[in-house]
C-alpha cells in the first residue's frame, strides 16, 4: 500500500511541477473559466424562465453542474492518452511501462494530477456560478461525491481504453473522439435530454453521463436523498463494473503486443 501510495505521489509530483511551471498558461486556463461562466449568466438572462429548467434554478445553475461534470469527462478521455503520447515523444514509455511497476499503478498515477485539476476547474464552475446566480446547493454532499466517483470511474475506464489504441496506433483515437462528441451532444451537458426528439432520448440514456448529470443535478440543485437517485447509482454502478476491469485488460494486451513488436519508442 506505501510503495503505490509513493509511486501515485511521485507521479502527482512530477506532473504538477510540469504544469505549474508555464505560470502564465495556468493563469488563462483560469481565466478561460471564469469567462465561459460569465458568459453563460449573460444567456441564462437572455433565456429567463423555462419550464425544463425551473426546477434547476434556471439555465446557469444547470449548465454550471455541466460543466463541471465536464471538466472530469475530459479529463478522463484525454488524460491517459495524453500521457501515454507525451511518453512516446519524450521516448520514455518504454522506460516507464518496463519498471516492476504495475500498469494499474502507471494508469492511476499519470491522472492524478489532471483529476486534481478538473476538481479545481468543477469547484471554480460552480463557487463563480453561485457568486453570479445565487445558487443554493442542497442534498448530501457525500451522496454527490460518491455518485461523481462512479462517473469518474466510468470515464476514465473509456480513457483507458483509448490509451490503448495510443499505444498500438500511436494515432487515431476513435474511442474519444466518437463517444466523446456523442455524449455532448446528447447527455445533457447544455440542455436538457427532454430536449431532444424522443428517438434520440433514448440514445442518451445509453451514455453514463446522462445518469451522472441527472443525479448530480438532483441532489446539488433539488435536494434528492438517496431513494431518489438510487437508479443512477445502480446503472453507474453497472458500467464501472464492467469498463474499469476491461479498460485494463485491453491497456496491458496494448502493452504487451506494443513490447512484442518492438514499437514501444516509435510514435
Amino acid at each position: 500500500m506505501k510503495r503505490s501510495l509513493n509511486i501515485i505521489w511521485a507521479f502527482l509530483v512530477r506532473d504538477a511541477t510540469m504544469a505549474l511551471s508555464y505560470r502564465l498558461e495556468f493563469g488563462l486556463r483560469v481565466a478561460s473559466i471564469l469567462f465561459l461562466v460569465s458568459a453563460l449568466y449573460f444567456l441564462s438572462q437572455l433565456i429567463g424562465h423555462h419550464p425544463a429548467l425551473d426546477p434547476y434554478g434556471g439555465y446557469l445553475p444547470f449548465a454550471a453542474i455541466g460543466l463541471a461534470v465536464v471538466s472530469y469527462f475530459q479529463t478522463g478521455f484525454n488524460s491517459f492518452a495524453n500521457a501515454i503520447r507525451t511518453e512516446q515523444l519524450m521516448g520514455t514509455l518504454e522506460a516507464v511501462l518496463m519498471t516492476p511497476t504495475r500498469i494499474s499503478m502507471i494508469v492511476m498515477g499519470s491522472s492524478v494530477w489532471s483529476f486534481l485539476w478538473a476538481t479545481l476547474t468543477a469547484v471554480i464552475y460552480i463557487a463563480a456560478a453561485s457568486l453570479l446566480y445565487d445558487i443554493e446547493l442542497r442534498g448530501n454532499p457525500l451522496l454527490a461525491l460518491v455518485l461523481l466517483v462512479l462517473t469518474t470511474l466510468v470515464f476514465a475506464s473509456l480513457g483507458v481504453i483509448s490509451a490503448s489504441f495510443i499505444v498500438v496506433f500511436k494515432r487515431g483515437n476513435p474511442i474519444g473522439f466518437l463517444v466523446g462528441a456523442i455524449s455532448m451532444w446528447l447527455g445533457g451537458v447544455f440542455y436538457p435530454v427532454s430536449a431532444l426528439p424522443p428517438w434520440l432520448q433514448k440514445v442518451s440514456y445509453l451514455l453514463p453521463i446522462t445518469y451522472g448529470l441527472d443525479g448530480l443535478r438532483e441532489i446539488l440543485l433539488q435536494g434528492a436523498s438517496f431513494s431518489a437517485v438510487w437508479p443512477e447509482l445502480l446503472v453507474l454502478s453497472g458500467f464501472a463494473a464492467v469498463s474499469v476491469p476491461l479498460s485494463l485488460y485491453c491497456f496491458n494486451r496494448a502493452v504487451r503486443r506494443a513490447q512484442r513488436e518492438g514499437s514501444l519508442l516509435q510514435y
